[in-house]
This record gives structure tokens, sequence and C-alpha cells, in this order.
């Protein structure tokens, strides 16, 4: 067994380098997948792996990206997620010239098993540790302190929704908490679904002043986009009512979107609604007026061109 080698304990030392937090988890339809946020760039293509029905794997502090394939593809031959670490550490290879004591590695696994490792390196930061439990790991570095952690844990537990929703709430509970003492820069949103295709979520913050925030938007904007494709099907299926709760609800996540806008107005005006189509256009046309014009001008909008909102365009 590997030294601070544990599934459920708190490393705590002390000195400053980089920061990461991070969440993994699976769910109870097997979808699996992974939030975090750290200062460095693009943690998205490097941290976060999952595999719908096969598990989540986190490799942070000093990444060994090798560990993120390698893990799901162990977990996938049945191994539990604290084998699949063990096996991880004895297996490091000495990516860039460094050994097990500079790796923090997470697994979930869909049966709800995980287990994490907090080397003896990585947890010589400002704070660092981890905790797993049934169906999830919180993890981090360079941290403000245990509660950050604790803060994500609870954030994970009281969450309701799809997974994604769960894991941006941990992650932005932990950026409450104080979150990283170095600063932060990026931001990812991982999960992965049994039925793959757009069911999956991977959003990506490459660099930014607050990733935590973007991210979350990125997110509201995805989820607006389902808002009206559940409107389209509903119009489809003739249930006005469900189709025009369904366009609120995707204005009031994505109105900094011009194209959420612009699919509006066009379900409206398919839907005979020639006022809420103009009050779409009108939207649209505060984010894009060249596309707006656009719209206005296409034959589809002809019986309300010459409203005095659109025509001031």
């Amino acid at each position: 067994m590997f030294a601070g080698l544990a599934g459920c304990g708190l490393v705590a030392l002390a000195t400053p380098a980089a920061a990461t937090f991070s969440i993994a988890a699976c769910d109870a339809q097997k979808s699996c997948g992974v939030a975090v946020a750290t200062n460095n760039l693009a943690v998205g293509a490097s941290v976060a792996y999952a595999q719908g029905g096969v598990g989540a794997v986190v490799t942070q502090f000093e990444t060994n990206p090798n560990y993120g394939p390698k893990g799901l593809s162990l977990l996938a031959r049945g191994q539990d997620p604290q084998a699949v670490v063990t096996t991880l550490l004895a297996e490091d290879g000495g990516f860039e010239g460094q050994d097990q004591s500079w790796r923090q590695v997470a697994v979930v696994a869909p049966d709800g098993q995980a287990f994490a490792y907090t080397g003896a390196e990585a947890a010589a930061e400002a704070w660092a540790g981890h905790q797993a439990r049934e169906g999830f790991s919180v993890q981090g570095n360079g941290l403000a302190g245990a509660e950050v952690l604790e803060a994500m844990k609870a954030a994970f537990a009281q969450a309701s929704g799809p997974l994604a929703d769960r894991l941006m709430a941990a992650l932005e509970a932990g950026e409450a908490a104080g979150g990283q003492t170095t600063g932060q820069m990026s931001a990812a949103l991982l999960v992965r679904t049994v039925e793959g295709g757009w069911s999956d979520v991977d959003l990506r913050v490459d660099a930014a002043r607050a990733p935590v925030a973007e991210l979350r938007r990125l997110l509201n904007l995805r989820q607006a986009n389902e808002r009206l494709a559940a409107a389209e099907r509903a119009v489809r299926s003739e249930r006005p009512d469900v189709a025009r709760s369904q366009i609120a609800a995707a204005i009031a996540l994505g109105g900094d979107w011009d194209r959420i806008w612009r699919r509006a107005a066009r379900l409206r005006m398919s839907m005979d609604d020639r006022a809420g189509a103009v009050q779409a256009l009108v939207g649209m046309h505060r984010l894009n007026p060249k596309w707006a014009k656009m719209e206005r001008d296409d034959p589809l909008f002809a019986p309300v061109r010459e409203d005095p909102a659109l025509s001031r365009f």
C-alpha cells in the first residue's frame, strides 16, 4: 500500500504551489462525470475522464494523463476503484520525471464504489486532501481549507436533477467556500451517459477571469437549447401550453444567446403567436442586429415585418 493511500481520508500540510479542486461521481442511471476548476490552462483537456456505465477518473496536481484512459480500461475489465488506483500508482511510469507522490487521483464506479489518493508532494500544499464517499469523491490541493471539500460534498448530496446539475452545484459550492488560494483560470464539466451522443455533456472554459461562473453560463446555454428542442417537440405534438412554457424557460436560461431568440421567434411564428415572434426578434436584435435584420426579412416573418418594433431595424 502506498503512503497516504486512503479511501476517505483528509490530508493537510503546508507550502504554496498549484491549485485544483474537483468532484467525480456516477448516478443511479450509470452516468458518470467530473466537474473541476484550476488556476492552470485548459483543465478539461487532461484532468477529467468518464465513460457511461464504466466510471469516472480524475488525475490532478501533477497530472499523469495516462491515468484517465488506463483507469477507465481497468474499470471496464472489472477492477474496483481501490484496485484501479493501486494499479495506476504502481505503474505510474514516472511521467514528466515525477512519481506517485506527485499525484492526486480519484476513481468512481457506477455501483457507487469510490476511492481517492493524495500523494505526499500533493499533500504539501496550502491545503490538500480528499473525501471518497458512496457514489462520488471530492478532492483538491492548494485550497482555502477543508471547508471547500465539505461544501462540495454537502452541495452534491443536496442537489437534485441530472448529474451535470449536481456536479455543477458542487463545484460552485467549493468556489463559494474559498476555492483555490492561488487564483483561477479554467474549469470543465464532463458527463458521459450510457446513451451517449447528445445526452453527454462536455463543456470547457479554457481561460477566463471567473471560470466557474462562465462554466455555469455554458451549462445554462446548453440547457436552454434542450428546452427549445422540447418546445419544438411539443409544437409537433400539438401541445402549445407545454411549448410556451419551454420557450420561456429557454429564454430565462439563455437570453444572452442570439440563437435562442431566433429559434424562439421561429417557433412562435409556427404557433401563430405573432406578438411573441416580434418580441423574440427584438430580443435577438439587442444581441445581433445584423442577423436579426436578416431574420426579419425572411419570408417566414412577412406577416409581422411591418410591425413598428421591427421596422426600426
